[in-house]
């Protein structure tokens, strides 16, 4: 699957809730649709299993999202995003708008999430 979304490399500590507890894991990019986390308490995670993560901005600020895991490798691991709160996602779209420095892409980076989001039942 080629990926359609500019991932920004950044380094936020995060916390991974997953079916036999949580672990704490490090974000090393992020997208509109997916992460790239690592950590070396990962546990052995089955693809396709839902999962938790956590991502503290600030004291008031974080990003929490309910996603898939597509593929793990070593203390590696990465999810595509599948719920969101809206405060998370709004806090989402001003990191990814900061480190784009494009609007232009930004609004072709939610164009094509927006086309990709499975229909609402």
């Amino acid at each position: 699957m080629q990926r359609r979304f500019q991932r920004i490399p950044l380094e936020f500590p995060a916390t991974l809730i997953h079916a036999n507890g949580e672990c704490p894991v490090r974000v090393e990019d992020i997208s509109l649709r997916g992460v790239l986390v690592e950590g070396s308490r990962i546990p052995a995670v089955e693809l396709d299993a839902l999962v938790t993560l956590d991502i503290p901005l600030s004291e008031e600020a974080r990003i929490t999202f309910e996603g898939r895991v597509r593929w793990q490798e070593g203390l590696w691991l990465g999810l595509e995003i599948e719920a969101m709160p809206l405060e998370s996602a709004t806090h989402l779209r001003r990191l990814v708008e900061l480190n784009l420095g494009d609007e232009a892409l930004l609004e072709r980076e939610f164009a094509a999430m927006a086309e990709s989001a499975p229909p609402r039942e």
